[in-house]
């Protein structure tokens, strides 16, 4: 190529370049002074900034998954916006004591929150949960009611520790007239001996009247809580209040409740207010961290205080100018772009270094203050316009997406790079008008101590070769679509979601079918039950228990023994002389001794604990046998006036699950397996889409997004290096030059896909702009060595340039590497790859571009 245009377009740069430097060195103070107010009006415009940390708005509202997701939104809004609170316990009767317990204390706080639902709880599903149920299952509860009925009504007229020996005694006594032996006590016996061999040895134990008179199962038992929020969407986070008056309220549950079960709150509020609080934390950190060791770098490389002084004060002025066009052209940063601060920390300040290091070698060359200040503009014009807008262009380069999160980022930054390049010529040259000194107030520090010719052949072979080695883990690098993946693994609405994801039945990966119709409903319902990978599609006909006249029957029948076991009379069935006189306990312990199985264990444990028994033992033991006895006694109480289910009759968070009040009615379908891996979520969404292609929810948001974001990075990607290879040809002018640019990023990009993969830090959505930001400041990077190079051949590294680059690298990875201390592990990532990407970068640069220049030139001749 004719490097003629090339000479002319350096010329003409060189020409603006200077002449704008040369006016602010020339009228300094009127510079300072507009600059000033451009910054007072900016921290004005900055006080209206604000986070928005709805991660769903970061997509394109006109893509088709994003308007059935704002459909499902419109028509079920408390889908989004409940807050789930998970009860975990050894046993459900602890659990359903801590949901009543809490549920009641939220309905109290009226000013914070709407709603508040539980199954385990709630009045309906007291009285008709038995209708739920296998007909099976339940003719089986209702005999050991029936047979367990005056037992019951034993101990509720009696509930102290001898009360309850007494009525086991009798039962026993009647099994044994009846000649039917104590089988059908073997539970109550099992219960009974667990609880006094924990007293015997000093534990505690809560009797689980569940386990022997109803179904559930033993070991850990999970409770949901739902909490419709009163949102306030005057704050960054609008569920707060309510998120704090549910903290207030697990806080100050009675310690003994407290300690026996598990507490945790998730749902969409409590995991965007935890990310927002994760991703903010540290950002003041990092921003002051950077700032420190950007500061230590520019003192080793610049020299005097007063010159770091002024090279910060460049930055700062560029960071606020660039906070002030956040708030004026974007309103709200997002959880991604939030981290612009710290990212202009390490960009902003490479155009201040470059111009100081050729205001440095012209005044070494002897030249005045202001001649060298021009003297720069007319050098190094071209190199730092192309800077910036290679840099700006690799930032718009998102743009163009439909990922929204990061283009609010991309536009941002692009507007920072040029806002820093500005400031960068204007205040350093209107600061060295009014105190000429500064710039002759350096510390001699040796450019480099490389000042041979070429790069030792060894390390760039060296390089290739470790490029060529690592294409294969390159080609192994992967994108997690999971935004659960970008939060703190730590906090509780993480760990809580994750729980709750194992589950098919809790699982919050759950899509969603909108219809017109009930028959609509259940038809679509139908198919998708058909469909891999689904576990279970339901809508509001599912919620109408089965076979409800049978099972009305069996509670027809067992109704008159379930009212005397709540209501009725105890009835004295043994003998006068067959109760328990003297030693109730012993007597008790010496019936049960030659019967076998659970009444074995249960006079075992008697005796031993009659050898430590006390008045205190005794009544720890009554508490714990009878904690949950009336909560029993309700629920069978309320199990009495059940009747036929119908929609109506639903319980109104039940019901409108499914029905919107518009009438439009919902389908969820459950997944079978766990939808975090990225793999399942995929296959789940593409099954679903096949029966129902307007399906929304989650699942499908998250493959959409997986794919969109994916192909955004590609997109990013590719375009960031058309563009600066467009305006590397025109700088160069030469192929050779062009190449010994671009190569670097090559071999960069390959070792940090290498590096990701090896490292097991794949990209995501916050990390995405790495290789096309890491495009823009390698070409930056290599633009300066290859005009340099131009102008010294033979002896690049014996002029300022490559202190400058080398510096500049320094700067950025230092500013990026602060990203990494961030609790949110997307931004964290965003910060271990910038780092190595530049890293990588800078080394590729400084080792290939000089010596391929060389070589191209030597050609040339």
């Amino acid at each position: 190529m004719n490097n003629k245009p090339s000479q002319w377009l350096s010329d003409a740069a060189g020409r603006l370049i200077a002449g704008w430097m040369r006016t602010a060195h020339d009228r300094p103070r009127l510079t300072l002074a507009a600059t000033t107010a451009l910054c007072v009006a900016a921290v004005i415009a900055a006080t209206g900034l604000r986070i928005d940390a709805d991660s769903s708005r970061m997509l394109s509202p006109e893509l088709p998954t994003q308007k059935a997701a704002h459909e499902l939104n419109a028509a079920f809004p408390r889908l989004k916006s409940a807050i789930i609170i998970t009860v975990e316990a050894s046993q459900a009767d602890l659990a359903d004591l801590a949901v009543i317990h809490l549920a009641e204390q939220l309905r109290e706080r009226i000013a914070t929150i709407e709603t508040v639902f539980s199954p385990s709880e709630d009045p309906f599903m007291a009285a008709h949960g038995f209708l739920y149920r296998d007909y099976d299952t339940l003719e089986d509860m209702f005999n050991r009611l029936s047979k367990s009925a005056n037992l019951l009504a034993h101990l509720r007229a009696d509930q102290s520790f001898d009360g309850f020996t007494k009525a086991l005694n009798e039962a026993v006594l009647l099994a044994k007239r009846a000649e039917i032996g104590p089988g059908a006590l073997e539970r109550l016996f099992a219960e009974t001996a667990s609880v006094v061999e924990a007293q015997t040895l000093g534990r505690s134990r809560q009797f689980a009247w569940s386990t022997v008179l109803d179904d559930e199962p033993s070991g850990t038992v999970t409770r949901l809580i739902a909490v419709t929020p009163r949102l306030d969407k005057t704050r960054l986070s609008p569920a707060k209040p309510a998120l704090a008056d549910i903290s207030g309220v697990i806080a100050a549950m009675p310690a003994e409740l407290s300690a026996a079960v598990a507490i945790q709150v998730t749902g969409e509020p409590a995991l965007r207010a935890e990310e927002l609080a994760s991703v903010t934390a540290t950002i003041g950190l990092s921003l002051a961290i950077s700032l420190v060791l950007v500061a230590i770098i520019l003192r080793l490389g610049l020299g005097h205080r007063s010159r770091v002084a002024l090279a910060l004060a460049s930055l700062i002025a560029s960071l606020i100018a660039t906070t002030g066009f956040a708030a004026v052209a974007i309103g709200s940063l997002n959880l991604i772009s939030v981290a612009f601060i710290v990212l202009m920390v390490g960009l902003g300040i490479d155009f201040a270094i470059h111009v100081m290091a050729h205001v440095d070698e012209h005044n070494r060359d002897g030249a005045l203050p202001g001649d060298a200040v021009v003297l720069t503009g007319h050098r190094a014009g071209l190199a730092l316009i192309l800077a910036a807008l290679t840099t700006a262009a690799s930032f718009l380069a998102f743009a163009v997406t439909e990922f929204r999160g990061m283009a609010q980022l991309g536009v941002i930054g692009s507007a920072g790079v040029i806002l820093a390049f500005l400031m960068s010529i204007t205040l350093i040259p209107a600061v060295l008008g009014l105190w000429p000194r500064i710039a002759l107030e350096r510390e001699e520090i040796s450019a480099t101590a490389a000042t041979a010719r070429d790069t030792p052949r060894w390390a760039v072979w060296g390089l290739l070769l470790i490029t060529a080695v690592a294409v294969w883990p390159a080609m192994q690098v992967r994108f997690d679509a999971d935004p659960i993946a970008l939060r703190d693994p730590d906090t509780g609405s993480v760990l809580a979601f994750r729980n709750l994801a194992l589950d098919p039945a809790t699982s919050p990966y759950r899509a969603s079918v909108l219809v017109g119709s009930a028959a609509e409903a259940d038809r679509v319902a139908a198919a998708l039950e058909d469909a891999p990978g689904v576990s279970e599609a339901i809508n509001l006909g599912d919620l109408l228990p089965e076979d409800q006249d049978r099972k009305l029957q069996l509670l027809d029948i067992a109704a008159a023994s379930i009212d005397h076991a709540v209501a009725g009379q105890p009835t004295a069935l043994t003998a006068e002389e067959e109760a328990l006189e003297g030693d109730p306990l012993g007597r008790f312990a010496n019936e049960l001794a030659p019967l076998r199985g659970m009444a074995d264990r249960l006079s075992r444990a008697l005796v031993a604990y009659e050898k430590v028994r006390t008045p205190q033992s005794d009544q720890a033991l009554q508490e714990r046998i009878f904690a949950t006895f009336p909560l029993l006694m309700r629920r069978l109480e309320a199990m009495l006036s059940a009747g036929e289910v119908s929609a109506a009759s639903l319980p109104a968070p039940m019901r409108e699950r499914f029905l919107s009040p518009s009438g439009t009615y919902r389908v969820e379908v459950l997944p079978i397996a766990d939808l975090g891996d990225a793999s399942e979520a995929r296959a789940f969404a593409a099954a679903v889409s096949d029966v129902a292609p307007g399906a929304s929810g989650p699942p499908l948001q998250l493959s959409a997004a997986g794919e969109i974001v994916a192909r955004a990075m590609l997109i990013a990607t590719l375009l960031a290096a058309l563009m600066t290879t467009i305006l590397t040809l025109l700088a160069t002018a030469r192929f050779g030059d062009a190449f010994a640019v671009l190569l670097p990023l090559v071999v960069a990009g390959v070792l940090t896909a290498a590096g990701s993969t090896l490292l097991g830090v794949p990209f995501n959505y916050a990390n995405v702009i790495v290789l096309p930001l890491m495009i823009g400041i390698g070409v930056d990077s290599g633009i300066h060595l290859a005009l340099r190079a131009r102008r010294a051949p033979g002896a690049v590294f014996a002029t300022s340039t490559p202190r400058a680059v080398l510096l500049s690298g320094l700067t950025t990875v230092a500013a990026f590497g602060t990203l990494t201390i961030s609790d949110h592990q997307g931004t964290a990532s965003m910060g271990i790859l910038l780092t190595l990407a530049i890293s990588l970068t800078l080394v590729s640069v400084m080792t290939l571009t000089p010596t391929l220049i060389a070589w191209t030139s030597r050609n040339r001749l």
